[in-house]
């Protein structure tokens, strides 16, 4: 019976080893926390150079089609 319950504890750290432990996953949450913040940021200066972009060009549009609807 004793041999048996140590072949069964054996046999489950042998299927854990891959899991991660919590100092594991302390430091990847830092690694992971420093690249969401970079992408946020990238993310935040495409929002604004798309914001600033386009209303300039709907605007143009916006001039041209007035234009060209009220010559006739």
């Amino acid at each position: 019976m004793a041999t048996q319950l140590e072949e069964r504890v054996s046999r489950l750290e042998g299927a854990y080893e891959h899991l991660a432990t919590k100092a594991d996953l302390a430091r990847l949450g830092g690694e992971v926390g420093g690249v969401l913040y970079q992408m946020e940021r990238r993310i935040v200066r495409w929002m604004v150079a798309a914001a600033v972009i386009s209303v300039p060009t709907a605007a143009g549009i916006a001039t041209v089609l007035n234009r060209l609807l009220n010559a006739s």
